[in-house]
């Protein structure tokens, strides 16, 4: 048992700034892979000039080119997104759609089961997006809250984002989207012109295989019981020095209460169990009282979710295995 002195305000609504991807607001569609391709949209490349006054000539700028996003989804302008080198080949987002489908239905997977999603950016300049694969591939780590395989594709017209697919686990808890991407297959490739429809499989494929070891590692997560004693070291140094104060704070309130906080007090002379806090939103699929590796696992899970920007959340997510490493030794 993890005991707590901290000051704990009532309960307030939290409100969450709108998503963002490297500063650009990211909107969400969800649907079949048949209908998501509408919210896709699509692009060319142009000279980078530089229209002159009267009859001049356009100055053009011989090493760069310009990324415009055509007309789509009711705007009827061409819009810039990006700037490139010459060199640079971009891989259309409707592309990877085509590429990951095709590896789906090489993989003898039943594409009127698989739900798509996608995030992109205002602009479209990034997608993110995620295939679910059937139910026959999810598995219960023994809470009762089912987990998803899904294959995902990163992908920017821009280069401001290498190309990646990647497979890992999403957990259905009332569409909380708590996600932890511990399938070990991952691919990510310069943008070259030359993504095939290989690359993604073979990542699924990979996925695929790797997930039934990868079971196995959550349900033995499950039954790696840890105690107050192990837990508050590693929130107070491991946790607090890669994620910081406040992710640490809010990881010991969930893990001892199931529910998230913001913290409310001055940070002198206060650690991440001490400082005062308000009492946010239950945690769903977290208990009241975490007490094994993998209870822990979907508290940092929700941490990563909760980053604002896209790229963060990624980045966090794929940082768990290695912050839970000195509590599976």
């Amino acid at each position: 048992m993890i005991n707590t002195q901290t000051s704990i305000s009532p309960p307030t609504a939290r409100s969450r700034p709108p998503p963002k991807w490297f500063n650009s607001p990211v909107t969400h569609h969800t649907g079949t892979l048949g209908d998501i391709g509408k919210h896709i949209p699509t692009f060319e490349r142009r000279p980078f000039s530089l229209s002159m006054p009267g009859d001049e000539p356009p100055g053009i700028n011989a090493q760069l080119d310009t990324i415009v996003r055509k007309p789509f989804d009711g705007d009827k302008a061409f819009m810039p997104v990006g700037i490139v080198s010459k060199e640079y080949a971009f891989v259309q987002h409707a592309t990877v759609l085509e590429v990951a489908t095709q590896a789906l239905k090489d993989a003898k997977i039943n594409l009127a089961t698989v739900k798509a999603e996608i995030k992109i950016t205002a602009y479209g300049e990034r997608m993110a997006l995620s295939l679910y694969l059937p139910k026959e591939y999810s598995f219960d780590p023994g809470d009762g809250n089912p987990m998803a395989l899904r294959l995902e594709c990163l992908n920017s017209v821009d280069g401001s984002t290498r190309f990646r697919a990647l497979m890992g686990w999403f957990r259905l808890v009332c569409g909380n989207g708590l996600v932890i991407g511990i399938t070990r297959s991952d691919v990510r490739r310069r943008h070259v012109g030359d993504l095939q429809v290989g690359d993604v499989g073979a990542v699924l494929t990979a996925g695929i295989k790797d997930s039934e070891t990868e079971k196995r590692n959550l349900q033995s997560w499950r039954n790696r019981p840890l105690t107050g004693k192990r837990i508050l070291p590693w929130l107070k140094n491991d946790l607090r020095k890669k994620w910081g104060f406040k992710a640490a704070t809010r990881a010991f309130h969930i893990a001892t209460t199931g529910y998230d906080v913001e913290i409310t007090g001055q940070y002198r002379n206060e650690d991440p169990t001490t400082i005062p806090v308000q009492k946010g939103e239950r945690v769903k699929g977290t208990p009241e009282l975490s007490e094994n590796l993998f209870d822990l696992s979907q508290i940092l899970a929700w941490l990563a979710k909760e980053r604002r920007d896209l790229q963060e959340q990624i980045e966090w997510r794929e940082q768990i295995p290695e912050l839970l490493a000195p509590l599976a030794k």
